[in-house]
């Protein structure tokens, strides 16, 4: 497998990628070896195998956590199978006609996905392997403020069968205020982008579309009506809340506001800023939060 030598390892983790240092040792120090750490090995390899595999494609490859007992190694071998891809993944993207500065740019997510890891669980490791299949596979790009990914499309939606392909609206953490004005600038920028890159999935404007807590029409009764997150409510259309929608909404206010997993006292949530106060407060309420899913053309 081509693993990166522990001279690129840090070039490409702190530079390219723009990962804490913290977090680059801790990938560094765990480094499979193939002597040392056969089984692990052979799942890294299979994993790399996996990704060339189906290089393109749009739905994510469901790679299973590996148990506590393989320790640091195990947390990270997943990692490495993605970084050995990048090289084809570069190749894939450039074949689309996609600059190198896009690839990077949707690339460094991992950077804060490892901070996320170490807040939520208190160690280094990468939980969520399996949504950077997406990003490894040159099936997600990162345009400015906003990610944008082909996926296909459930019931209920304009214009569109359940199964047709339509453009998922991702938000990352790590991109500073969610501004209208940055909003706009990258879904105008997927306007172009995808049917120019990927014209045999996106022949003419796509359906957008997003599922996620920022959504929830409560924010903006206990909101300003100038907030970014109203604003960027105002740019869907909603479909009617799933039977789920409230289990997810606070499972995801928890991991993404509050940086919680699992068991939480909701009584101590921190209210260090006016949506953390207001969202802290909502979980008192009857209904709570809610996953919703809305759309635009």
């Amino acid at each position: 497998m081509p693993l990166p030598s522990a001279a690129e390892l840090d070039s490409l983790l702190t530079g390219r990628l723009g990962c804490d240092p913290i977090d680059a040792a801790a990938v560094a120090a765990a480094r499979p070896d193939p002597d040392a750490d056969p089984e692990l090995w052979w799942v890294m390899e299979r994993c790399y195998r996996h990704l060339l595999a189906d290089m393109g494609g749009i739905e994510m490859l469901l790679w299973p956590q590996l148990p506590d007992k393989w320790g640091a190694t195990g947390r990270f071998v997943h990692l490495y199978a993605l970084l050995a891809a990048i090289p084809e993944t570069l190749a894939y993207n450039r074949s689309r006609g996609i600059e190198d500065e896009i690839t990077w740019a949707t690339l460094s997510n991992v950077a804060e996905k490892l901070r996320l890891n170490r807040a939520r669980f208190g160690v280094p490791g990468l939980e969520v392997a399996h949504w950077f299949t997406l990003h490894f596979r040159g099936a997600i790009h990162r345009l400015g403020r906003l990610e944008f990914a082909p996926e296909r499309a459930g019931e209920g939606f304009p214009d569109v069968d359940a199964g047709d392909l339509v453009l998922g609206v991702h938000i990352p953490q790590d991109g500073g205020p969610m501004s209208p004005d940055a909003c706009a600038a990258s879904i105008a920028w997927a306007r172009e982008f995808f049917p120019h890159h990927f014209g045999d999935r996106f022949a003419s404007r796509p359906l957008f579309v997003c599922s996620s807590w920022l959504l929830d029409p409560k924010l903006a009764e206990v909101l300003r009506p100038d907030a970014n997150i109203v604003a960027f409510q105002k740019l869907f259309e909603l479909l009617p809340a799933g039977e789920d929608a409230s289990e997810l909404g606070e499972k995801d206010v928890l991991r993404f506001v509050f940086d919680q997993v699992g068991d939480t006292d909701l009584a101590s949530l921190p209210r260090d800023s006016t949506l953390r106060r207001v969202l802290a407060e909502g979980f008192a309420e009857p209904r709570g939060w809610q996953v919703r899913t809305g759309w635009f053309r």
